[in-house]
């Protein structure tokens, strides 16, 4: 189909109508892509390469409106003329722009918050079909992590740092309705993105804006004839790197060296392999070239009073480890109708989404990804006398189930379904007044299937039932908002008024059930024995109060207030109201005489604050209640006999109330050459108190389940800066965007008996290794510091207190560890501060350039001064454990003295592999090419015969390269959760991706 275009794109001829050419006034240089049209009608075209057109007119009384953006606009009336030339002048329109904040628009002259946001075009998003991803990088403050390398895992966003312990989401609003994530939405749909980063631009949402909040606008209609639009795109994704490990060959020497060493007889499998020579190589075994494509239809048009756009989509990701794969089908309706005073409009969004993702494993490779990079390469895949077929490790060595029987056993499936709908009515009577009704709902719906069949997997691995376990998570989401705008200007000084109520409410259940024993062939529950179920159900209500006023004078002096009032029932009546105001101001010093007098080429400068207070109730429900679990058994005494009864399973936390997050804000806003350059600065600083944390409480009480209570404070501060530059040199049209930023966070105080809280451990088989600690960054690496390695006897002998050996079990070869409180030994005590997964500095980078048809877009994004915990080196550079390794232990001591990689020994004396120490602690800066593109449109006169408006084709790249010290997949990884950050543990990697793609707007 793409060729057939192309070739009838080409083979058109040039119509004989009105010509031109439109021109720069003040530089005479051709504009290229401006609009001209017949005024009244939908008969338009565009300026080609060389700033001409052609254009069919048959009145020849008619008018032209000539325009592009950044210049004003110019009607020419025809008269009879066959040849009209225009020239442009540019305007300086940035102060007029539309900011979409929280219930309404504001000027962006007349903004006194820090707000940040992406127009469509920015978004990439022909060869983004993430949201989450396509926004990364090009927000100053807002840090977006990979969710995993999974096809359709998605990402998670942080915004200004973490500012709780407890849960650091930020609220996102599609179209005014709450959605719990952005990952399922289809790029294609959204016209803007605005990010509320301070108290003053996010307070009007009170409780549920702590985090910030992220205003997405999908695309509405526009007046004129139906216009179609087509989008589709196929491409290929491999895996961006491979770990270096060892052959079989390499393995048997290492693992022979490691047994000699502590005294050993080599195992059977380093003698005798499975598989002679190199052995498998399980990495290619799971990994594949996977093919991604994407298809777009779009339709919208509207006249004075309906406007209407309609869109649907279908997206399908085929993962770079076998048999994973997510399909996404989104449709959406989106409506606006006028009459009179009266205006009623409705989004509509269905989405329904697939995947097969990959299947937790027995034994110690914990995933597949794991059992791939350790398996030993002698073992082989298949055995056809073992029930299933495959084979495995087996003997005297570690239980890492075999990947590839993993792949093709497990089936795991999870679907998810979900409609929103929000629908609104407006009334705008008297002078300046704005009634609005908000009504939404949003349910959504998550299935999983899991079904393991019977098998026989090497020797540790045997599964004589076939099982199968299926899951429903129903969440109902419904809100109701009324609002009452007055806006009015006298004179030099205007207002802008808001009040409003609104009532969210939200209803989980969940039920799941799982059976054993079922004939082949048989997928149900009801195949064979009683089944086991269970379930639970919670809901949740939230009431707020809001207001707002907006006062300006002579557009040089802004004033912001706002105050909301929450009441929530996850709180105890004493507790359940909170109260969250903000204040804010601006100086357009820019506007001033005085300022205009000094003859700078300044169009813009303003000075903004704010200081505000948000809340947060991300807890779970009831917990101010407690709870009670029924259907405990207690043993009687006599043989066969039990009492049923119930147990206490959650204690209530008394006095639980809300996390209070206060925020200040100074920065400024400064435009150059008449808006060619815009430059915005903030700094902040953002502090929680009343941290929501659960504290620990003895088994003695008799229940397992930490109560929450208000145990803490954390403190943020940093700074934001970003610059935009807009030019255009020779024919080339070209606009730079940059960002940077810096967050520093701490944990001021903890109040949980303790003063420390575990976070996540950095392998399958280790402690924690970060940890939230006072004075340091939240869930910091706390790590025993290594000193290298002991390459002489009398190091050996130094490293004592008072004679007695720190490391009695040393030897030359092995790893010094320090001894951090002094106590002449290493163990837990001698854990410190090693460094943070919160990175220093994040940046972004992206240039637009386009010539005579040809465009280009390449964006960069980076962070710098992190850390990334290893994990995988637990496993892979320590040989202690009988499973494959990284090629570094061809290195080690015990072949090459001079290398800083230990000896070996399989019985590891002196704990080389301790996953306590700091020796798998990484740099994990990055600089990453996250999309290059390249494209070219067809000029408007090769199209116009075939009814097409654009006809582009174009080829690009996500994550083509990475330039990164961190030896691990992928720099840009986390485990779950706020205790993982900065955690790499066989996690699924990143992907880079080649696109062919076109766009056809009819």
């Amino acid at each position: 189909m793409s060729i057939i275009i192309m070739t009838s794109c080409i083979s058109l001829q040039a119509q004989n109508t009105i010509t031109g050419s439109i021109v720069d006034q003040k530089t005479s240089q051709t504009v290229i892509g401006a609009s001209v049209a017949v005024k009244g009608t939908t008969n338009a075209t565009m300026t080609d390469g060389d700033g001409n057109y052609k254009l069919n007119v048959a009145d020849p009384n008619a008018t032209l409106v000539f325009s592009y953006i950044g210049y004003t606009k110019v009607e020419e009336a025809i008269a009879g003329r066959k040849v009209i030339n225009v020239s442009l002048k540019e305007e300086n329109n940035t102060l007029d722009e539309v900011v979409v904040i929280g219930y309404g628009t504001v000027k962006k002259s007349d903004l006194t918050g820090a707000v940040g946001g992406l127009k469509a075009a920015q978004l990439d998003s022909q060869s983004n079909t993430n949201l989450g991803s396509a926004i990364q990088g090009k927000i100053a403050g807002v840090t977006v992590e990979s969710a995993g390398g999974a096809p359709g895992s998605g990402t998670r966003i942080q915004i200004r740092g973490a500012g709780s312990l407890n849960n650091n989401n930020p609220l996102i609003l599609v179209d005014d309705i709450a959605v719990a994530s952005m990952n399922n939405l289809n790029p294609n749909d959204i016209e803007s993105i605005q990010v509320l980063k301070d108290a003053s631009a996010a307070a009007i949402y009170g409780s549920r804006a702590a985090n910030g909040v992220i205003l997405i606008t999908t695309k509405s209609g526009k007046k004129g004839e139906m216009k179609v639009s087509f989008d589709s795109f196929y491409g290929i994704a491999s895996v961006t790197k491979k770990l270096d490990l060892l052959n079989q060959e390499q393995w048997a020497k290492v693992s022979n060296a490691a047994y000699s060493a502590a005294g050993k007889a080599p195992l059977d499998i380093a003698l005798n392999p499975q598989v002679p020579g190199a052995g498998i190589n399980w990495q290619n075994e799971i990994f594949r070239a996977a093919p991604t494509q994407n298809y777009s239809l779009g339709l919208s048009g509207g006249s004075d009073n309906l406007k209407y756009n309609m869109s649907l989509s279908y997206f399908n990701q085929e993962g770079v480890i076998k048999e994973t794969n997510y399909d996404r089908v989104n449709l959406r309706v989106k409506s606006d109708y006028k009459k009179g005073i009266f205006k009623i409009g409705e989004t509509v969004m269905l989405t329904k989404e697939k995947r097969n993702d990959l299947p937790g494993i027995p034994g110690q490779g914990r995933n597949i990804l794991g059992a791939a990079i350790s398996m030993i390469p002698g073992f082989a895949i298949y055995n056809e006398n073992a029930v299933g077929g495959y084979g495995g490790a087996s003997g005297a060595v570690t239980d890492i189930f075999n990947p590839v029987a993993a792949l093709n056993l497990f089936d795991v499936k999870n679907d998810y379904y979900q409609a929103l709908i929000n629908t609104y009515a407006e009334a705008s009577f008297f002078d300046g007044f704005k009634y609005k009704l908000n009504v939404g709902v949003t349910a959504s719906e998550h299935k999983s299937y899991n079904y393991t069949p019977r098998y026989e997997v090497g020797g540790f691995f045997k599964n004589l039932k076939n099982t199968l376990a299926e899951g429903s998570e129903l969440n109902q989401y419904y809100q109701i908002e009324n609002t009452l705008n007055y806006s009015k200007k006298f004179g030099k000084h205007s207002v802008n008024l808001l009040v409003g109520h609104t009532i969210y409410e939200n209803n989980f259940r969940s039920i799941s059930g799982s059976v054993q024993g079922m004939p082949d062939g048989i997928f149900v529950l009801a195949g064979a024995e009683q089944p086991a179920i269970s379930g639970y159900a919670t809901e949740s209500k939230l009431i707020s109060y809001l207001g707002r006023a907006i006062y300006s004078y002579d557009n040089k002096y802004i004033l912001t207030a706002t105050f909301r009032r929450d009441g929530s029932s996850r709180f105890s009546p004493e507790n359940k109201w909170g109260n969250f105001p903000s204040i804010s101001a601006a100086w357009g010093i820019g506007k001033e005489q005085f300022f205009k007098n000094l003859g700078l080429p300044v169009s813009e400068f303003k000075i903004r604050t704010s200081y505000g207070i948000l809340g947060n109730q991300e807890i779970g429900d009831y917990q101010y209640l407690g709870s009670i679990t029924s259907g405990i058994s207690y043993g009687t005494g006599e043989p066969n006999t039990l009492w049923i009864g119930n147990i206490q399973t959650d204690y209530p936390a008394i006095g639980l109330k809300w996390e209070s997050t206060s925020t200040a804000n100074v920065g400024f806003d400064l435009g150059l050459w008449n808006g060619k350059l815009d430059y915005t600065f903030d700094y902040f600083q953002k502090n929680t108190s009343d941290l929501l944390l659960r504290v620990p409480i003895p088994l003695s009480v008799g229940s397992s389940n930490d109560p929450y209570t208000n145990a803490g404070k954390v403190s943020n501060k940093g700074f934001e800066m970003g610059l935009t530059y807009n030019q255009k040199v020779g024919g080339v049209n070209f606009s730079i965007t940059s960002n940077i930023s810096s967050v520093k966070n701490r944990v001021d105080e903890l109040s949980t008996g303790s003063q420390i809280l575990a976070g996540s451990s950095g392998s399958f088989h280790g402690s924690a290794v970060t940890y939230s600690k006072v004075g340091y960054p939240i869930y910091s690496f706390f790590l025993v510091k290594t000193d290298g390695l002991f390459r002489t006897q009398e190091e050996l002998d130094a490293h004592s207190v008072n004679g007695n050996p720190i490391q009695p079990r040393a030897q030359i070869g092995d790893i010094r560890y320090v001894d951090y409180n002094g106590d002449g030994k290493i163990d837990a005590g001698d854990r410190q501060f090693r460094g943070s997964a919160f990175p220093d500095f994040e940046y972004g980078f992206r240039l637009q350039a386009d010539w005579k048809g040809i465009d280009m877009t390449l964006a960069l994004q980076g962070v710098q001064g992190n850390e990334i915990y290893n994990g995988n080196n637990t496993d892979l550079a320590t040989v202690k454990a009988n499973t494959n390794y990284a090629s570094s232990t061809l290195n080690s001591f015990t072949f090459n003295p001079n290398s800083n990689f230990p000896r070996l020994n399989i019985d590891d004396p002196n704990d080389n592999g301790a996953d306590y120490s700091d020796r798998f602690l990484e740099n994990g800066s990055y600089l990453r090419l996250k999309t290059i593109q390249l494209g070219y449109t067809f000029p408007n006169d090769l199209s116009q015969k075939l009814a097409i408006d654009k006809c582009r084709f174009y080829v690009a790249g996500d994550n083509l390269f990475t330039s990164t010290k961190y030896t691990g997949y992928n720099p840009d990884v986390s485990a779950d959760g706020l205790g993982g950050r900065g955690i790499d543990y066989k996690s699924y990697p990143l992907s880079k991706t080649i696109i062919f793609g076109m766009q056809l707007n009819f």
